[in-house]
C-alpha cells in the first residue's frame, strides 16, 4: 500500500484573501508544475476575463490572490488555473447516485493527477461551498451552504472545442446556483469544452443528470434515484460515447440492480468507497483508481467523505459555515499500486 493525502484548506471572507490562502497550501505541491506545462496555449487573458466578469467575477480576484501567493501575473495564473482552453483532458471515470434524500459518489483517476486538497470555502462574493479541488479554483465534486451537489463524469472529447473545463463550471455552479433547475439554466449559457456527464441535486429534492457536449445538452430527470457513470443515455447524444464503454456499462448496471433507494447515507457511503465494493477500483497506473468517496444527505445536511481507504470526515455542513472549523488539516488514505516489474 502507499499513503495518499489531501490538505483541507478552510478559508473564509473576501475572494482574493481565500485564493492566496489556497497559494500558501499549494505551494509545495508538485501539480503546479503539470499545471504550468499545460499552459503552453496561448489562451487570451481578456476572453477569461470576459467570460469570469459575466459569471463569476469573483474568480478574477481570486485569481489575484493566488497568483499574489505564487509570485505569478494574474495572466500566467488565468491561463493554468481558469479551465479554459486546457489541452483535452485524460480518460477518467466517476459513478455517482443520487435522489432526492441521497447525494454519493466516487472520483477514479491518478493520485499523479490530483490536487490532493479539499476546500472549505466562505467568499463573501458567492456561495460558500466544500469540495475537492482541480486545477486550484476548479472542483471534481462538493457541495454548497444552500445544500446544492454536484460532481463531473467524463464522457468524451468528441467534438472538443475552446470553452472550460468541467470542473470550472462545477466551481461558477457551486458559487452561484441554489438550484437544480440554476445549474441546468447556467450550463445552457456556458461555453463547454468536452463532453461530461453532471449528477446534480437540491435541498428541495430536485435532481437531474445534465449530459453535456460542445454542442448540446440533455436533461435526465426522475421521481426516484439517477444512476451516473461515464456515458450518454440520451439516444441523440450516444454518437458522443466512447466505443468502449464497458467499465462505465458494468458500473451503471450493477447500480440498476441495487436497491440504493432503501440504503441509509452511512450504507450509500460503504456502497462506494468499500475497497471490495465493484465501484471501487486500483487500477491506478491506467488512470482509474478511486481516489476519494463523498457523500452528502439533502435532508440531514450531513457530509461524509474519506480519501481511498481512508479516514472519514463527517460534519453537519450547517456546522462549518456558522463559523467552527475543522480541526484536521490533512485527510490520509491509502492506495493499492502494483509493483513495477523488473528487467
Amino acid at each position: 500500500m502507499e499513503q495518499i493525502q489531501a490538505s483541507i484548506i478552510q478559508a473564509r471572507g473576501g475572494a482574493y484573501n481565500i485564493g492566496k490562502k489556497t497559494a500558501d497550501v499549494y505551494a509545495d505541491n508538485p501539480i503546479l508544475q503539470h499545471f504550468s506545462q499545460l499552459s503552453y496555449q496561448k489562451n487570451d487573458y481578456e476572453e477569461i476575463k470576459a467570460l469570469f466578469s459575466d459569471y463569476a467575477p469573483h474568480l478574477i480576484d481570486e485569481l489575484q490572490g493566488l497568483a499574489d501567493g505564487l509570485n505569478m501575473t494574474l495572466q500566467e495564473a488565468a491561463v493554468q488555473f481558469s479551465g479554459y482552453n486546457m489541452p483535452r483532458p485524460h480518460a477518467l471515470g466517476c459513478s455517482a447516485y443520487v435522489d432526492q434524500y441521497h447525494y454519493v459518489r466516487n472520483y477514479d483517476f491518478s493520485p499523479t493527477l490530483y490536487d490532493h486538497c479539499l476546500s472549505f470555502i466562505a467568499p463573501n462574493e458567492a456561495y460558500g461551498s466544500i469540495g475537492y479541488n482541480l486545477q486550484l479554483i476548479g472542483r471534481h465534486d462538493g457541495v454548497n451552504e444552500k445544500g446544492l451537489a454536484i460532481g463531473l463524469h467524463f464522457v468524451s472529447n468528441a467534438g472538443y472545442r475552446k470553452g472550460l473545463s468541467a470542473w470550472t463550471v462545477i466551481r461558477i455552479a457551486l458559487d452561484t446556483c441554489e438550484t437544480t433547475q440554476e445549474v441546468i439554466d447556467l450550463f445552457k449559457e456556458l461555453p463547454h469544452a468536452a463532453c461530461y456527464n453532471f449528477s446534480v441535486g437540491d435541498a428541495k429534492g430536485e435532481h437531474a443528470v445534465i449530459e453535456v457536449t460542445p454542442e448540446k445538452i440533455c436533461v435526465r430527470s426522475s421521481t426516484t434515484g439517477l444512476n451516473c457513470v461515464n456515458h450518454f443515455l440520451h439516444g441523440e447524444l450516444e454518437v458522443f460515447n466512447r466505443q468502449d464503454m464497458t467499465s462505465s456499462a458494468k458500473r451503471d448496471t450493477f447500480l440498476l440492480h441495487t436497491d440504493t433507494s432503501t440504503m441509509t447515507q452511512e450504507q450509500l457511503f460503504d456502497l462506494f468507497s468499500d475497497a471490495a465494493s465493484p465501484l471501487f477500483f486500483d487500477d491506478y497506473d491506467k488512470l482509474f483508481g478511486t481516489l476519494h468517496s463523498f457523500a452528502y444527505s439533502f435532508q440531514t445536511k450531513q457530509l461524509i467523505t474519506a480519501l481511498a481507504r481512508g479516514n472519514r470526515v463527517e460534519l453537519n455542513i450547517e456546522d462549518w459555515f456558522a463559523g467552527r472549523d475543522l480541526s484536521i488539516d490533512t485527510l490520509y488514505g491509502e492506495i493499492k499500486k502494483e509493483p513495477i516489474p523488473e528487467g
